[in-house]
């Protein structure tokens, strides 16, 4: 037999064995299985390839499963929904998926064998960490079931035995296997009234046993095949609704639109309440056809921001729906009805209620100040009113996660420029002669802030004043998350200052803004946005905006207004008279922060929606960034290219004196050079690309881009030529120790006793950096770039070991040439003295545009940047005084004697 047949067989033998053994290890058998399932054991013929997937459920919820003496597999459940916690406070209803691992035809024609995994995610433990203790995580409690079984396409049940292992923490004690039967009902096609699957796992064991649980419920929306059956009668729903404008979204890309659009977006309404019990509907999961036909599930709650894509179905919470896309009318419509919980002697589970819910969805053409939503809709009963659409009580939804979502063709219209003008109040320059400088509108980063909100009481907050328009361009809230990489082609900007300043020949842009912001308080926080449009002065700097808002609760009495006084506030609540002024800083400002105001426009006291004027101020970080910055970071990339030079200088005249003097070679400190070498190995590895790949990412242009790449270049090089002189120098000491034999043992001594001392100490603060970083998990660094900061401080005492030496030695050689060691210490030293300066000289340190003195290669702080120059000028006199009057010659006269003897002592034997 060829030798690649007999492994063949072996592999195959291999597998067989393994399968016999997983299969043995299952509690399946034809009693068995009949027993439970109350069906016959069918024999299995031919394994379908990509059937899996027909019966796989991705996300569902259960409840249940408690059991007896405390063994049960997830505690406190109680009737209804178990909740659980996630770190945010907020409940999670436990969650389960299934994943079909093999299915076979069998003798019985319409009778398939599954087998497959069932997971179930229970609520969130503590558990301690044992690394870490008095540190705690939390892990979902798990159970994982393995289950064979059949499923009957005549029945459209699945019926399945099998064995569950408990998964959490050691803390948790129940038996190992749980032996369970699982029945879903699995229809073969589906439809919006069979849309949802429901199931149970039952324990085998007896009620008394300790491997008991109570039975779990289970229930989820997942149709593979699907019939449509209401989406015709839900265009004919919609169709005597007045178009809106929307965006013509047309083509192949409609299903891949409304799927990466609207699948997870949320759409909130105050009027939702009184229609629906709940603010907010988010669509969980979505599935459109080629043809546009779509079915999906939403999910209504209170706390729209809670949910996401793919939440699970929640009866008395949950929507299911169908409909179809208009393409003439370029929306989306819907029947939807509610998923209802039903409750009787014969069963108990989610049932599909009356589909008595008209829905239209679309995405919005125009952004305004009262519509800052990318997709709008309309949702009714159509149960009321009959067809006369007049009589229906509409109520329209706007999404509330695309915030910086931008549909193609989308325009921005402003409605409130006029009375911007009219309040706006232009702070002139007094100095005319002086022409001042300031952002440019169309640059979004210069033209958005983090805020420090003042009120009248002296509290403060902060807040932040998003830029989302400028003129007819829409380009949303870019903090969003979703998009935003989408908009790195729309920063370019170049570096020097002519290009930054505002453009001359514009003098008003139009501006559209989110302000957002919240006050806390013991008893409420209030939390406002206020959507705002106005004017920008671009040559003086000011900014004026008009805001809307929702009114905060107080105001309000279900969804009503309490009182308006003598203002009108329209269909949705929105409070319009808020005025906004803010004054930025000038591009060349030094350490002057922008101020501004947000003012009620209405009564002052007899008005209830009137507030007390509120102060802002803001400094010029993160978005906003002068052209002294930039002059700084040019200034700082000559200082990096100076140093390095400096330091390949210094090496270079200590290699040339070595090579003059090669007698002293033996006596130069081994330690001392490897930290140095390696200092300059983690300065190659690091350098400034880092620095300059957020450069690039924040402010991006051709040119910028080029610069960076050759100062990398630039800087490379120079490293790498320090690091061939250190390693020269190091390889000559090394070499030179067996040559030299009258300080062949001295030397020897000498570098042992360095260590002993010097080696402990650099572990010592290995241990204190990986303890830090693993208390402290907050950080935001890894453990190598701690590490990294580490090796520069280790080079900051990089004469330490040579001091060391010099002591055991009793060396009084000019070992070190002064241009070595002062210069080398100037080059460790001067960065500290400047980021001294430097956070002295600009108030906001941008660390991202830090170049020289980078905090990535060393540690930087008010204590080290003097205690290094200190430290280190310290150590230059001790080198100085060792060379000229030997290496004990600062130590009392005791220790002198002491060390004598010991190497007089060495030197005889």
């Amino acid at each position: 037999m060829p030798f690649f047949l007999q492994q063949t067989l072996l592999i195959s033998l291999i597998f067989l064995i393994f399968y016999l053994d997983t299969s043995l290890a299952e509690p399946f058998s034809a009693t068995f299985y009949s027993k439970h399932c109350d069906a016959n054991v069918s024999l299995s013929t031919k394994l379908l390839f990509g059937a899996s997937n027909s019966f796989s459920i991705s996300n569902g919820i259960f409840f249940g499963g408690g059991g007896r003496l405390n063994n049960f597999l997830f505690p406190l459940t109680s009737r209804g929904f178990k909740r659980s916690f996630n770190t945010t406070g907020r409940s999670r209803p436990n969650t389960f998926y299934f994943e079909p691992t093999q299915v076979h035809l069998t003798r019985d024609r319409g009778i398939l064998k599954l087998e497959g995994t069932l997971v179930l995610k229970g609520a969130y433990a503590r558990i301690e960490s044992k690394s870490h203790p008095r540190q705690y995580y939390h892990e979902h409690r798990k159970v994982i079931f393995r289950f064979s079984g059949f499923w009957s396409q005549e029945t459209g049940k699945l019926c399945m035995v099998g064995l569950g292992d408990y998964q959490s923490s050691d803390e948790d004690h129940i038996a190992d296997a749980r032996s369970a039967v699982l029945k879903l009902e699995f229809p073969k096609t589906s439809n919006i009234t069979t849309s949802v699957i429901n199931g149970t796992i039952t324990s085998t064991a007896l009620g008394s046993s300790p491997a008991y649980f109570d039975p779990i419920s289970l229930q989820a929306y997942e149709q593979k095949a699907y019939e449509y059956t209401i989406a015709v009668h839900a265009q004919e729903s919609c169709s005597d609704l007045p178009e809106a404008g929307s965006v013509a979204t047309e083509g192949d890309s409609i299903c891949a639109n409304l799927e990466s659009f609207m699948r997870g977006e949320s759409f909130s309404s105050r009027k939702l309440v009184a229609l629906l019990g709940f603010e907010y509907i988010t669509i969980s999961q979505l599935k459109c056809s080629s043809n546009g036909r779509v079915h999906m599930l939403m999910v209504l709650s209170n706390q729209g921001a809670y949910f996401h894509s793919n939440t699970p179905l929640q009866p008395g919470k949950s929507l299911v729906a169908e409909g179809v896309w208009d393409h003439q009318k370029h929306r989306l419509s819907l029947l939807a009805c509610k998923v209802i919980w039903e409750e009787n002697h014969s069963s108990a589970g989610p049932k599909i209620g009356d589909c008595n819910l008209g829905l239209v969805i679309w995405f919005s053409a125009t952004f305004s100040l009262r519509n800052r939503s990318a997709i709008i809709g309309r949702i009714w009963n159509t149960s009321n009113g009959g067809n006369n659409h007049a009589n229906r009580k509409v109520v329209p939804i706007y999404s509330t996660n695309n915030l910086n979502l931008v549909v193609p063709g989308s325009k921005y219209v402003y409605t409130q420029l006029d009375t911007a003008k009219m309040h706006c109040n232009i702070i002139r320059n007094p100095d005319h002669k002086i022409k001042k400088r300031y952002a440019d509108a169309s640059l979004h980063r210069d033209m958005s802030f983090q805020l420090n909100v003042h009120d009248s009481n002296g509290k403060s907050t902060w807040g932040s004043l998003e830029q989302v328009s400028v003129d007819e361009t829409y380009h949303g809230n870019r903090n969003g998350g979703f998009f935003q990489s989408d908009y790195i082609d729309t920063y370019n900007i170049n570096t020097t200052s002519s290009s930054r300043q505002a453009d001359q020949n514009r003098t008003i842009w139009n501006v559209g803004y989110v302000l957002s912001y919240t006050f806390w308080s013991k008893q409420f926080r209030e939390s406002v946005q206020i959507s705002a449009e106005g004017i920008y002065h671009s040559t003086t700097g000011t900014l004026c905006l008009v805001g809307c808002r929702l009114p905060t609760f107080k105001h309000m009495t279900n969804g009503t207004i309490v009182e308006d006084g003598n203002s009108t506030i329209d269909d949705e609540n929105l409070d319009c008279k808020i005025f906004i002024q803010i004054q930025l800083p000038p591009l060349d400002a030094e350490n002057e922060k922008g101020t501004g105001t947000i003012k009620s426009m209405r009564e002052p006291y007899s008005d209830p929606l009137y507030f007390k004027p509120l102060k802002v101020e803001f400094s010029v970080f993160g978005g906003f960034v002068s052209t002294k910055t930039f002059a700084r970071m040019d200034a700082e990339i000559v200082m990096v290219i100076i140093s390095l030079t400096l330091l390949c200088a210094c090496t270079y005249l200590q290699l040339r004196h070595v090579g003059n003097h090669s007698k002293i070679l033996p006596m130069m400190s081994i330690t001392m050079l490897v930290v140095l070498t390696t200092g300059c190995m983690v300065s190659l590895i690091l350098n400034i690309e880092a620095v300059s790949r957020k450069r690039q990412s924040l402010f991006e242009s051709e040119g910028s881009f080029d610069i960076s790449n050759t100062v990398n270049t630039i800087v490379r090089l120079i490293t790498l030529v320090a690091l061939l002189i250190h390693v020269r120098l190091l390889q000559l000491a090394w070499g030179s120790r067996s040559k030299e034999e009258k300080t062949k043992d001295i030397s020897h001594d000498a570098e042992k006793k360095s260590l002993m001392l010097c080696v402990p100490l650099y572990f010592s603060g290995v241990v204190i950096i990986w303890f830090v970083h693993s208390w402290f998990s907050e950080f935001d660094h890894t453990i190598m770039e701690d590490l990294a900061c580490y090796v520069g401080l280790m080079v900051d005492s990089f004469l330490l070991p040579q001091i060391i030496f010099n002591i055991f030695s009793q060396s009084k050689d000019k070992v070190l040439t002064p241009f070595f060691y002062v210069g080398a210490t100037l080059v460790r030293a001067v960065p500290h003295i400047y980021n001294t300066y430097r956070s002295w000289r600009y108030m906001i340190n941008f660390r991202l545009l830090d170049i020289y003195a980078n905090p990535s290669e060393d540690y930087y702080s008010r204590f080290l940047d003097v205690a290094v120059p200190v430290i280190g000028l310290v150590f230059v006199v001790l080198v100085y005084m060792q060379q000229r009057f030997g290496g004990r010659c600062f130590l009392p006269k005791r220790f002198k004697r002491d060390v004598g003897y010991e190497l007089v002592a060495a030197s005889n034997t």
